[in-house]
């Protein structure tokens, strides 16, 4: 062989021995079969997906805790759910436990966050987050949120854009400290059917309307024709107040309750109060001095109120223990304009805490996913009262069949026709959560309670209410 010849040969090799090795090192098909499917052994790099792994795949027996502030009534429906939950995952143990009225178990998961020592996973109520968030006490939730295997970003259960927009809103963009529970409710109107009937009423869709029918009671019965319960603090002025068209908090955190839309608000409520028109739950003669209405309306001794939904069932009168047999109406708030109606989500939404490791982490988000599941939750939203927090939950079988219940004097009928209400009213708002909040909440309401029963000055106290806010 000549030279030449020779060269064109060993280039050929070498060229032959360079394709060989790229297409090993490039996992090509056709020299790797193996490569069409991903690698067994393949490790998960990031804590969160180590984490799932360790608790879905590997089985991990993972230990948490669960605080609730869930009434006695409910918390054993609660107690079945998260049963359920552990006997899906045989490998997470929950501590579950109720801690009383949510203003007890916000006491004290704010000492347990000081002693290190808060539970995995609990509820909060929004003027909560600030001070969590900022001491680093809970975690972001949106990588669970997003996450490809456990998250539920993208799943079809459709929860409502208005409770994600407000637990997104709670902490910096881009960040979801808390995820909506299933223990959300807003206010209803309450009134008197028969009565309303016998006078051939509808419901008021305004406050007007709500004016002329309050004057034409007190004018035949003597008595206020409606009341606002106050148990929430500040719920019947923000409610009024961004009605009437106050930003109450702007986008950009300031308080801003110290205007003309918040002054006449004011003004409107307590005109009504000196005309006899309105009244207070604690005036009321049966209410005792609380805050809530029902135990007067059961009684006559007004003829409408505004109050939480979930509570509509202890509005029902009871003639064997004394009180008028009467039907009771129940239908959305009255707006200040009936084309931009405005009511507002109540109730808590769930957090982890930071003391978790990621493993319990995991296992409570999976709870979360489970307590948030349409079909777990059928005999929860019937019992309860509780609205839906997801279009799935709204279009469970059963629970279609418990919001067409017909009408009845039963507590169930009158649960379904408060839901009703709320979902024919349209998507509720929220108002945005600033470090203020719950000082902002308890100092409106002492200002409220100080005008409509103290008889202050309202513009007076109003603005030295915004004073202290600043």
């Amino acid at each position: 062989m000549n030279k030449k010849l020779w060269k064109v040969v060993i280039v050929v090799c070498m060229i032959s021995m360079i394709l060989l090795s790229a297409c090993k090192n490039s996992g090509n098909t056709l020299t790797n079969p193996a490569a069409q499917t991903p690698s067994a052994t393949v490790k998960p790099t990031r804590p969160l997906e180590k984490a799932v792994q360790s608790v879905l795949t590997d089985k991990k027996q993972v230990n948490i805790s669960f605080w609730t502030g869930t009434g006695a009534t409910n918390f054993p429906i609660l107690e079945e759910m998260v049963k359920a939950f552990q006997a899906k995952y045989p490998n997470i143990t929950v501590d579950f436990s109720n801690q009383g009225a949510i203003g007890d178990l916000t006491k004290k998961l704010t000492q347990n966050i000081v002693s290190k020592s808060t539970p995995t996973l609990s509820n909060i109520v929004a003027s909560t987050f600030p001070e969590y968030i900022s001491s680093k006490a809970i975690i972001d939730l949106m990588p669970y949120y997003e996450d490809k295997t456990i998250g539920l970003a993208n799943g079809n259960d459709g929860i409502f854009s208005y409770y994600i927009d407000e637990v997104k809103s709670l902490g910096p963009e881009g960040t979801m400290y808390g995820f909506p529970t299933n223990k959300k409710t807003s206010d209803v109107l309450m009134y008197n059917k028969t009565y309303f009937d016998s006078k051939g009423w509808a419901p008021p869709k305004t406050w007007d309307e709500l004016v002329s029918y309050a004057k034409t009671i007190r004018e035949e019965t003597g008595k206020p024709g409606f009341s606002f319960d106050n148990a929430y603090g500040d719920a019947p002025f923000m409610l009024l107040s961004r009605q009437w068209g106050s930003p109450y908090i702007r986008p950009d955190g300031t308080i801003d309750i110290n205007n003309d839309a918040g002054k006449a608000a004011l003004k409107f409520y307590k005109d009504n109060m000196d005309r006899g028109y309105f009244t207070m739950p604690a005036l009321l003669p049966s209410a005792g001095g609380g805050k809530y209405s029902n135990k007067g309306f059961v009684k006559d001794e007004t003829y409408m109120f505004i109050g939480a939904a979930a509570g509509v069932q202890f509005a029902i009168p009871n003639p064997n223990a004394g009180q008028k047999n009467f039907e009771v109406g129940v239908a959305p708030v009255p707006q200040k304009d009936a084309a931009k109606p405005i009511n507002f989500s109540k109730g808590e939404d769930y957090v982890i805490f930071s003391n978790a490791t990621e493993e319990q982490r995991v296992a409570a988000w999976l709870l979360i996913s489970f307590l948030s599941d349409a079909k777990n939750n059928v005999k929860w939203l019937t019992e309860t009262g509780n609205l839906p927090i997801s279009k799935a939950m709204l279009d469970e079988p059963e629970y279609q069949s418990f919001l067409k219940a017909k009408p009845s004097a039963t507590p169930g009928y009158y649960r379904a026709a408060a839901v009703n209400a709320i979902l024919s009213a349209g998507d509720l708002s929220y108002i945005k959560t600033v470090p203020k909040s719950g000082s902002l909440a308890d100092q409106v309401g002492k200002m409220w309670e100080a005008v409509m029963i103290g008889g202050g000055n309202g513009d007076q106290l109003l603005q030295e209410t915004a004073s202290k806010l600043k």
